[in-house]
Formats: structure tokens, sequence, C-alpha cells
């Protein structure tokens, strides 16, 4: 019996019984549907991410003093390490050609108040190269001058979080702030920038210069962090290896002692977080997985059971000259149809609800090609896996004692 003939048997038995064909198909279109979804779901998440890291600025390289680690799912410095100073950055824009500007920066969560209104927000100081490192740009108002920078004037620019907390609906431009009892003139709004990829508000920020950070609020010589834009994304690892040697020698570190700062490099940040997310996606990928096994042991139980209700018609096959292999094809094509059939349907309804969410939603996601690919190998795989007992078990069956049963 030719592949046409038995597929054209297989056909017909499983049109017999549409609706049990078809709720044996429901697990494969569930558990394919939520494989193409949820690999969309963690294909956004990560381009989010990656979004964000961009957001914080291009090529970006961030030196902390002492050393940094996670903790609450953030980085935070631990100890009180006071070797990072102007003087490094200073070096690192001078002696680095790989670099492209630098920014010092410092800062510390203070109260700010205006009239009878007061809020806790962050106080930083850094220097004119801060906004084109950091990528953040002005809704109105001006930047420091390099004047207001050499006299330490009391001068600032607000976050819309910081506008919002403080000033509510009025507009803060030209307004007096005041900060450890000093007062501040607003001469610039940034624009909005959200949150940074530790989850913390990038625009809860009143920024000052760094001299005047220095000299007027903390009375201190000493950074905590220096921004570094390197002139290209191919020269962020040359410029932070160079960077690093740098430090340890303007920090008179040995070859016997570990570094008192932590390099941050966008790459960094980059590999960290497309780690963390991938591992996201394939953890709800192997949960959406569990659907495809349970449609699989579904078809496993409705090929026993069509088994059990056609031996007559195995019997009759048989004697008019089928071939044991012909019955294995027959049982086989059917399971493979019933899992082409679950998974087209899948895929169809999982690109839909993908492209569906995307276009009239707020999700961000991305459909994968190669997760419509995968499927499609998993419906295969799946409807031969389960059909292979059911069909060996039919062809298995004595003709003669088939014919015997009612």
């Amino acid at each position: 019996m030719n592949f046409f003939s038995s597929l054209g048997i297989a056909l017909k038995a499983l049109l017999a019984h549409k609706t049990r064909t078809f709720l044996s198909s429901l697990g494969i279109l569930i558990g394919i549907a939520s494989v193409i979804i949820m690999v969309a779901i963690g294909k956004g998440s990560q381009q989010e991410v990656m979004d964000v890291i961009a957001g914080m600025g291009e090529n970006l390289i961030t030196v902390n003093a002492g050393e940094m680690k996670r903790r609450g799912g953030r980085l935070r410095l631990t100890g009180n390490v006071t070797t990072l100073t102007v003087r490094d950055a200073n070096r690192i824009m001078d002696e680095i050609g790989e670099v492209e500007n630098v920014a010092p920066f410092e800062e510390k969560r203070m109260v700010a108040k205006f009239g009878n209104n007061s809020a806790e927000t962050t106080i930083a100081g850094s220097t004119s190269d801060f906004s084109v490192i950091r990528g953040y740009r002005l809704q109105s108002g001006d930047f420091f001058s390099e004047r207001d920078a050499k006299t330490a004037n009391r001068v600032a620019i607000i976050g819309m979080t910081t506008v919002k907390n403080i000033f509510g609906e009025e507009d803060p431009m030209g307004q007096v702030i005041k900060v450890h009892f000093m007062p501040f003139k607003i001469i610039g709004v940034f624009e909005p920038k959200g949150v940074d990829t530790n989850g913390l508000d990038q625009d809860d920020l009143l920024l000052i210069p760094l001299s005047t950070y220095m000299r007027r609020i903390v009375n201190q010589k000493f950074i905590s962090r220096i921004f570094v834009k390197a002139s290209s994304r191919q020269n962020i690892a040359k410029a932070s290896e160079k960077i690093r040697e740098l430090l340890r020698e303007n920090h008179k570190l040995t070859d016997d002692r570990n570094d008192d700062f932590t390099l941050i490099s966008q790459l960094d940040m980059e590999d960290l977080k497309k780690e963390t997310t991938e591992l996201f996606t394939k953890l709800i990928v192997g949960v959406a997985g569990i659907s495809l096994l349970v449609g699989g042991i579904g078809i496993l139980a409705v090929m026993l059971i069509s088994v059990k209700e056609r031996t007559r018609e195995i019997g009759i096959r048989r004697a008019v000259g089928a071939t044991r292999r012909d019955i294995v094809h027959q049982f086989l094509y059917e399971s493979l149809i019933i899992g082409f059939i679950g998974g087209g349907l899948g895929i169809v309804l999982g690109v839909g609800l993908t492209l569906g969410l995307t276009h009239w939603g707020d999700w961000t996601l991305i459909l994968d090609p190669n997760s419509i690919w995968t499927a499609s190998w998993a419906c295969a795989g799946i409807g031969g896996l389960f059909g292979v007992f059911p069909a060996i078990k039919a062809s298995k069956l004595d003709p003669m004692e088939a014919l015997t049963i009612e």
C-alpha cells in the first residue's frame, strides 16, 4: 500500500470523529501557542532592557569607588572608599585616546525645599559633560557654564520627578530651591528619562556643579563615581583596560593588591541583563512546554482508544492483504495529522496574539521566527513520538482474533 492510500485512510478515520480529533489536538494547540507567545515576551523584555541600557549612555563605562556587589537586585557600594578623585577623571580624559568624554560624579539623598513644599531627592554634582555621557537632554533652560563651575555658583538643573514632587504644576524655571539651607536657582529642566537598569528613577534628580557640591554640600575631595564615554563601541573593552591600568598606577596599587574601584561597561551590563532575560525566557518556555507534553499524552490516549474501537477494522484489513507495516503507517499518519492540526492552529493563534498584543496593546513582544520553526518540528515530533506505541500495538493484533471481536 502506497503513502497516499495510507494517508487517505488515516484522514477518513479522523474525519469520522471530528470532535475527538479536535480535542486530541487541543493540548498541542495550546502548547505551541504558549511557546510562541512566551518566547515573544522574553525577546520583548530583553529588547526593553537593552533600550534602557542604551538610554543610560552610549558607549558608557562607569568607574565606581570600591567594590560593587549586587544586593536586592541592585548594585551597591561595599565599604567607604575615598581613593577616587577628580584628578583620576582628568587623567582618564587627558591620557586615554579611546575616551571621548569624562564626568566625575557624586550624589546624596537630601531634602530639597521650595516655599512650604519639600521632598527627598537625589542631589548630585557633576560637570557639563554629564549630560553628554548619560544622554540627559534639556527640556528648557541652559546647562552650567564654565564660570558656574569655576566659581561654584549655586545653580541647579532639575529632573521631572523632582519638579512634580516639589513644584507640582508650577514652572520651576528661575525659581529658588533650598538644599542644606542653601539657595539654588533653577536654570534648566531635564527631559524625562525613566528608570535605569536597577529600577532607580533617573528623573528624581537635582544636578548642581561638582565644585559647588564638593565645597558647599559635602565638603570633601573624593568622589564615588566617574562616568566615561568611549569613542566607539569597539573601543569600550580597550578603554576599560587602560582605565584600570591608569587607576591602579594612580592609586599606587601593587600587583598583589585588589582594585579599590569597580569598572562596569555598557557591554558588561548588556551581557548580565541578556543572561538574566534568557534564563527567564527558558524558564517560562519550559513551563509552556509542559502543555505540549500533556497534549502528546492526549494523543497517546486517543490513539489507544481508537485502536481498541477499531480492532475489527484492523482484522478485516489484515485479512484482505494489509501488512503490519501498512497498519503502522495508517495509525502513525493519524497521530501525525493530529499533531500538525494542533500545531498549525497553535502557530496561527500564537502569531496572531503576538501581533495583536503588539499592535493594539502596550506590550513589547518580538516575534521570533526560530520559535515558529521549533514549533513546527515539535508538532511532527510529538505526533510521531506519541503515535508509535499505538501504531505498533495495532499492527501486532492477530487477524483471526480481531475478526471475532464485535
